[in-house]
Formats: structure tokens, sequence, C-alpha cells
């Protein structure tokens, strides 16, 4: 696919209690993608800063990947600019990467989706994660949060499950852990191409089957020897794109 300004932005929220490194990604994105990008990092007490820095980006940014800032302000400033500034938060891609982990080893595991039991651990502190991995069609998921240990431990909730995702750190073992940093840009390129064609977001909780349509696509490019595709793939951003644009299509 090939590529030309506007630009994607990658936006650090400074303020926030996440660590982001805007311009680590920024280089990854443009070394491995080839998409024109440029990093931003700024600072805001809440949504209203947010987005009032965000719609202060140079004129030649078309959307923008918020990284750090804590997801309901992230998803408060991404609604505030539904109409103007695209933004795709931190949180919907590293939901979407985590989908795409856990139906990509129910696969290897041969459980089919619907047959799986699949615990998130932490479900409070990725809201998105759970509802995907229903859209998704995953047959049981289980929601877990630190308040439950009294009464229902995590290792029995766990049993018999066919992934644990460990948002928090509480499980270990063979756990799927929450993305790395260049995990979580894998639907970004897709994603912004599917912006430029005016296939937009607003509210993450209303594009469950856009972000379904990213994770189904990410399975089908994971080499048999890694837990997820590469960034560095070519056909990354297309099969993104193809997918979100059939979903589009079916609206």
């Amino acid at each position: 696919m090939s590529w030309a300004h506007p630009e994607l932005a990658i936006v650090g929220d400074g303020a926030s209690a996440g660590v982001s490194r805007p311009q680590e990604d920024a280089r990854a994105i443009r070394e491995h993608t080839g998409v024109p990008t440029s990093a931003f990092t700024v600072r805001s007490r809440d949504a209203a800063e947010l987005a009032a820095a965000l719609r202060s980006l140079p004129d030649e940014v078309a959307a923008v990947y918020l990284t750090g800032a804590e997801p309901a302000k992230a998803r408060a400033a991404q609604r505030e600019l539904a109409l103007t500034v695209p933004v795709v938060t931190e949180e919907e891609t590293a939901a979407i990467v985590l989908t795409a982990a856990v139906l990509i080893r129910s696969r290897r595991l041969h459980v089919a989706p619907f047959d799986a039991k699949v615990v998130v651990a932490g479900s409070d502190t990725m809201p998105l994660l759970v509802p995907l991995l229903v859209a998704s069609g995953v047959g049981e998921v289980v929601a877990w949060r630190r308040d439950d240990a009294a009464g229902f431990p995590l290792p029995e909730v766990a049993r018999n499950a066919t992934a644990v995702v460990d948002v928090v750190g509480e499980f270990g073992g063979s756990a799927l852990m929450p993305p790395d940093r260049c995990a979580r840009l894998l639907p970004l390129p897709g994603l912004f191409a599917a912006l430029r064609r005016g296939l937009g977001v607003s509210d993450p909780m209303d594009q469950l089957d856009v972000h379904r349509a990213c994770a189904h696509a990410l399975t089908t490019l994971a080499p048999v020897d890694r837990p997820l595709p590469e960034l560095s793939d070519p056909d990354l951003a297309t099969r993104v794109l193809d997918a979100i644009t059939e979903t589009a299509r079916k609206r």
C-alpha cells in the first residue's frame, strides 16, 4: 500500500499515569509500514484539555493515535473530536491485539471460539476487551477484578480456561499479557487507511464490529511460530483495511 500526506500523529499524554513514547512509536510506524507519521507530547488535566490539545495539532494531521492517557479520559476526548479529528486510542489497539491473541491461541488448541472459556483478569482496567471478545464469538468470557479475589480466587476462576488474559499481572504462567508498545501498533496502519477513506471511529463501544474485523484480520497474518503478526508484514495494512471495508458494507 502506498502512502502520502496527510499524516498520522502519535500523541502521548504526559499528564496521565500511562507510559508513552510517541517518538519511538512514530519511528516504528514509519520504518516498518511507510505511513507518514509524526510525534507529539501534550499535557492535559482532563478530557476537555486533552481534546483542545488534539484540536490544535498541525493541519496536515489527518488522524491521531493517543497513547498514555487513562481510558476514560481518552474515550471522552475521542467522542468530543468525533466530527473533527479522528482519534484511535491505545485501549482500542491493545484490546484488538489481545482479542487476536486469544483467537490465535484457541485455534492452535483446536478449540472453536464458541467453545472457548476466556478469563480476563483486571477487566475493569480495559473496559473494551470483554465486549470485544464477546463480539468476536468467544462462548464464555469471565470478567475478573482484584476486588473479586476474596470470594473468587483467580486460580479457581481460571480453571479449565482456554486462555487467561492477565491485564493486571495477577496470574502469570501461560497467561496472555497486555501487548508491548510495538504490538499495540499492529492494527494502526489499517485503521489509519480506513479513516482516510471516511470509515471513521467515534465511541469504541459503538465500533465493536470494526474492532472485531481488525482482530480477525490479524489472526490471518500470524506466522506459525509466533503468537502475533509482525509490524513489518507487507500485507498488514491492506488486510486490516479490507476487513474494515467489508464490515462497513454490511452495516
